[in-house]
């Protein structure tokens, strides 16, 4: 049962952002100030954002040199080079709109550790660095095998150090967001489930559950865009994403840290840690069990969570610390780890950018979202 005036004016917006993660935050953010005068509206089924977007390691990075040369056998070498630049641009985005201090960042750079039958990865560092020489005239990468001898308890043969990597507080980075996508003048239902997106004669009708009154409320659009990153193809079935859960966990402060600050990867970025003040977080593991989780459902997975543990003994040398907080993620991933952005629909389009780098990405995915909107306002 719905009144005259939520009927005439409360369901009506000329473009709806389905998704209040990062990405959809920075697409609303783009179409509130490209088109100031239009009603925005973002819905997010959560109260606070499920999926990946506040529940990641905080890494501000571009990726590995690992990453990007198993990359580029799928996708070429250009397109891995491009994609990395354009994590850059991104998270100067972040930075610039919102400065170091709102995001809580630290720009400690980003280290890859290498291991027995990964002497390729260093051979590889002059090649990239001469392929981004443009962005990075000074060089992205460069191999510091001194820093081996931090890791006594794990087999490390070198390290790959990348200065322009930094770590990030994701709660101080999200909140500043939806601040900023409030002053646009965008309207946010939070805890509110878009059921579906059907087409009309004059646009889309997103059809949302509010649970609390226990009724379906059709809101009437012009154009819509879905940036529900793992989850857009419970709305566009054709949609290649699949869900990829990461599990995540973080210790008790230790006495003092063993080794410096920085964002850590190895393993092509199947693993990663760093320092929460004296507390160490890590994440990963997740290709020994990938189609395990591969799943929309939020919970731990013993093994897994074993397997970090058996890592963290590695990376401390043995040390005992308690574990404190347990969590996992879920993220989007595409067979070409990819971007997407484009209409699959009349009226109807999707943002998608994450393949596990979603905060690097989302202002730049965002923006190229505010573009395809333009062009089916009236």
């Amino acid at each position: 049962m719905l009144s005259f005036w939520e009927q005439q004016e409360l369901l009506r917006a000329d473009i709806v952002v389905v998704g209040g993660g990062v990405l959809g935050l920075w697409s609303a953010l783009e179409c509130g100030r490209r088109y100031p005068q239009r009603r925005i509206l973002l819905v997010e089924r959560a109260t606070l954002p499920l999926g990946a977007s506040t529940r990641n390691a905080g890494f501000a990075t571009l990726g590995t040199l690992g990453e990007a040369l198993a990359h580029a056998q799928q996708v070429g070498e250009e397109s891995v080079a491009s994609l990395m630049v354009e994590r850059w641009f991104g998270l100067q985005q972040w930075r610039q709109e919102f400065g170091d201090a709102a995001l809580g960042y630290e720009p400690v750079g980003g280290y890859e550790l290498l291991f027995a039958g990964e002497e390729h990865v260093c051979e590889a560092v002059e090649h990239w660095n001469e392929l981004l020489r443009e962005i990075f005239p000074e060089g992205l990468f460069r191999e510091v095998p001194e820093l081996a001898r931090y890791f006594p308890g794990a087999p490390v043969r070198s390290v790959i150090a990348n200065p322009y990597d930094g770590a990030l507080n994701v709660g101080k980075a999200l909140s500043a967001l939806q601040q900023r996508v409030a002053q646009a003048g965008v309207l946010i239902w939070s805890g509110t489930a878009v059921e579906a997106v059907e087409p009309t004669s004059t646009g889309v009708s997103v059809v949302c559950w509010e649970s609390t009154a226990r009724r379906m409320l059709p809101v009437r659009a012009q154009v819509v865009a879905i940036c529900t990153n793992a989850w857009i193809p419970e709305l566009v079935p054709q949609a290649d994403i699949r869900p990829a859960r990461a599990q995540v966990l973080v210790t008790a402060p230790l006495a003092q840290r063993p080794f410096p600050a920085g964002t850590y990867h190895f393993h092509g970025g199947f693993y990663y840690f760093r320092w929460l003040g004296l507390r160490l977080l890590l994440g990963g593991g997740r290709h020994r069990a990938l189609q395990e989780e591969e799943t929309h459902e939020f919970a731990l997975n013993p093994a897994l969570q074993s397997h970090l543990e058996e890592i963290l003994q590695q990376l401390l040398a043995g040390q005992e610390v308690p574990v404190e907080q347990r969590w996992c993620g879920i993220m989007g991933m595409r067979p070409d780890k990819l971007p997407k952005v484009e209409f699959v629909g009349e009226r109807l389009l999707i943002g998608f950018g994450c393949n596990g780098m979603g905060i690097a990405l989302a202002p730049r995915v965002g923006g190229q979202v505010a573009t395809l909107v333009g062009e089916w306002l009236e």
